[in-house]
């Protein structure tokens, strides 16, 4: 992974603390009420990062529960681009992915949300490319540990041109040339949609120091936002390869129809 900016990480608490300022309209006071109410417009690891940096506002005021001024939110955002941020940046070249994985939380969804930020500085409407680009920069050393019983099963970019308009199992084989009367060519698993992404998540939580879960959430928000039909897929009937090694994609189409995603390995004995 390249380094990331201590500017870029500074800009997304930035964003957070104004979001929080925000929330009090008029009044210089941000009540619970207030943020509530706009924590309600917010999605995502926006509204992650800023929940939780109004809960360290509120812990380093002098009377925890009470009510947040912008002295209180200055103050609070000095402190943690100082001490949860740039103290992590041992070398002063930039923060590495060891030393954001030593991050508090409120640290490192600044970073998955300094990531996003950067992705989206770019034109909403990408191309097969440039989205390609954006996964491969996203994805670079990361694995996904549910996937493989035996193995770190590695992400590797994968990119077929296809022209589809929806993804289906009968779309996806035809694509890539599979075979479905041969076992080994057949899928063995298909799901497609949110609910997908919530049982990955709930496998990548059973893993407490995985250090890439939050890496991995920024992909997942980039990969939401250009690619539709995300499906993960397993090929291979169970027992009909002779290695244990079986593929699988983790891809959506492109806004031009193209396959485009991750594959990687599950290992199976």
């Amino acid at each position: 992974m390249a380094r990331l900016s201590k500017q870029k990480v500074h800009a997304a608490l930035d964003k957070a603390a104004q979001n929080i300022l925000n929330a009090a309209g008029n009044d210089p006071i941000v009540s619970r009420k207030d943020i509530r109410a706009k924590l309600m417009e917010l999605e995502g690891v926006e509204e992650e990062l800023t929940r939780t940096f109004y809960r360290l506002i509120d812990h380093r005021d002098a009377k925890p529960g009470a009510r947040i001024t912008q002295k209180d939110i200055d103050d609070t955002l000095a402190y943690a681009k100082e001490k949860l941020v740039d103290a992590y940046d041992f070398n002063n070249n930039g923060l590495s992915k060891t030393e954001i994985s030593k991050m508090s939380l409120t640290a490192r969804l600044a970073v998955r949300f300094a990531k996003l930020l950067d992705q989206q500085a770019s034109t909403d409407s990408m191309s097969t490319e440039e989205i390609a680009k954006g996964l491969f920069e996203l994805g670079n050393d990361l694995y996904f540990p549910a996937w493989a019983n035996e193995a770190d099963a590695y992400l590797t970019l994968f990119q077929k041109e296809a022209k589809l308009k929806e993804l289906t199992p009968e779309s996806f084989s035809s694509a890539l040339g599979l075979d479905s009367s041969k076992k080994e060519e057949s899928i063995q698993f298909w799901h497609q949609g949110r609910s997908e992404y919530e049982w990955i998540f709930e496998n990548y939580e059973n893993y407490e120091q995985f250090e890439e879960l939050e890496s991995f959430k920024t992909l997942h928000i980039f990969m939401e936002k250009h690619l539709t039909h995300i499906t993960h897929v397993i090929v291979g009937l169970d027992g009909s390869l002779r290695s244990s090694e079986y593929p699988v994609y983790f891809v959506g189409l492109s806004p031009e129809g193209d396959i485009l995603g991750f594959e990687t390995i599950t290992i199976w004995t």
